[in-house]
C-alpha cells in the first residue's frame, strides 16, 4: 500500500470530487482508494478549512504534506498568503489550479508573476478538472513511491492529532506516522511527557493492520497509557529508540525571511513555530544579523533524522508566515 499526502490548498467542492470526506475539524481529511495489478494506491488530502479566519490548520496541513495542491479563485492577499506559506513549507512538489469563481477572469501572467516572486516557478500552472487532477496525483505518488519508501527505514515517529478513550476498547490516539514504522505489541514512549503505552491495536483506513509506516494515518489502542500524558502534537516513538527525536527549550535557528514579509525578528519579540503537527508559542531572547534564539513555553520537538522546515509565524504579521528554518540547534 502506499500513500501520497497531500496539502490541499483549494475548495471543498474540488476535494470531494476526488476523495471521500473521512475527517474534519481544523483541517478535513480526504482519500481516494485505488486497487490495481500494483497493490494499493491511497491519496489522503489534508484541507485546513479554518484559513484565512486563523492560521493553524493551515500550519498543520502543511508539516503533513508531501505534495501541494494550490486551487486559484482570485488574486487577492488570501492568495499572496498561501503562496508565501507554500514557499516557505520545504514541500518541493506542487501544482497550482486557476480556477476563477463565477465566471470571473485570473490573469494568468499576473498569477505567474506572483509564483515566480516566491520561488515556485518550478510547480506547474496549469487547468484540470478533478477526474485529470485525481490521476496527475496517482502520477505523483509513483513517482514519489522510492522518497516515501526511504522514510519507512528512519526510526518511528508519530505525530498525535487527536486522542480519545472508547468505551470496551480503552485509550485510543489518531496521528500521522511521519517515519519509520509501528506494530503490534510495540513499546512506545510519549514525548515531551515521557510517557508510555503498548500497542494494543492499529487501524489504517478504518482496516484492522499488523504494522503502519510511513504516510500512513493511524489509529492506535494503547494500553498501559495515561491520557494525561498526551496532547495535540505530541510525537510517539519506539521506547527502545527515544533519540530520534530532540526536545528543546530553548533553540538556536538561522531565520529565512518569507517572500512579502515585512516582519524582523526583534528582542522579546514572540512568534509561532510550526512542525509536525506542533504550534508552538516562543519569545526571542536575543538576535545577530539572521541567528535568533528562542526560548519556547513549551517544549519543541524535532526529528533528528529529518530535513523539515520549522514554519515562523508571527499572527499580527502580514502575511503571518513571515520565515522558515531549515538550520537549527537544541541550546538547552
Amino acid at each position: 500500500m502506499s500513500v501520497l499526502n497531500v496539502t490541499f490548498l483549494g475548495s471543498e467542492d474540488l476535494a470531494k470530487e476526488i476523495g471521500k470526506v473521512s475527517d474534519s475539524r481544523d483541517v478535513e481529511s480526504y482519500v481516494y482508494k485505488e486497487n490495481n495489478d500494483s497493490g494499493v494506491k491511497i491519496l489522503s488530502l489534508v484541507r485546513p478549512v479554518t484559513f484565512p479566519d486563523k492560521i493553524k490548520g493551515l500550519t498543520s496541513a502543511l508539516t503533513l504534506g508531501d505534495f501541494i495542491v494550490l486551487e486559484v479563485n482570485a488574486i487577492d492577499a488570501n492568495l499572496g498568503e498561501l503562496l508565501v506559506a507554500c514557499s516557505s513549507s520545504g514541500i518541493s512538489d506542487g501544482i497550482i489550479i486557476p480556477n476563477p469563481k463565477d465566471g470571473a477572469w485570473i490573469d494568468e501572467d499576473q498569477l505567474g508573476t506572483l509564483v515566480k516572486q516566491v520561488g515556485l516557478e518550478k510547480w506547474d500552472l496549469m487547468k484540470l478538472d478533478a477526474l485529470k487532477l485525481r490521476e496527475y496525483l496517482l502520477d505523483v505518488l509513483d513517482r514519489k513511491e522510492g522518497e516515501l519508501i526511504e522514510r519507512i527505514q528512519n526510526p518511528l515517529v508519530i505525530a498525535v492529532d487527536q486522542y480519545f478513550n472508547v468505551k470496551g476498547v480503552g485509550l485510543v490516539v489518531i496521528g500521522g506516522v511521519r517515519a519509520g514504522s509501528v506494530n503490534k505489541h510495540d513499546n512506545l514512549k510519549i514525548l515531551p511527557s515521557n510517557g508510555i503505552g503498548i500497542v494494543r491495536s492499529l487501524q489504517v483506513m478504518d482496516d484492522d493492520v499488523e504494522q503502519a509506516k510511513a504516510g500512513d494515518r493511524v489509529g492506535i489502542a494503547l494500553r498501559n497509557a495515561e491520557e494525561s500524558s498526551l496532547s495535540q502534537g505530541s510525537l510517539i516513538v519506539l521506547k527502545e529508540d527515544q533519540d530520534s527525536v530532540e526536545v528543546h527549550n530553548k533553540t538556536e535557528l538561522i531565520f529565512n525571511s518569507a517572500a512579502f514579509a515585512r516582519y524582523e525578528p526583534a528582542e522579546n519579540g514572540i512568534i509561532h513555530v510550526a512542525i509536525d503537527l506542533q504550534f508552538v508559542v516562543g519569545r526571542i531572547e536575543s538576535v545577530k544579523e539572521n541567528t535568533i534564539v528562542v526560548c519556547w513555553e513549551s517544549p519543541l520537538m524535532v526529528r533528528v533524522k529529518s530535513d523539515s522546515h520549522i514554519l515562523i509565524c508571527q499572527l499580527d504579521a502580514k502575511p503571518r508566515i513571515i520565515g522558515h528554518s531549515i538550520d537549527y540547534k537544541k541550546l538547552e
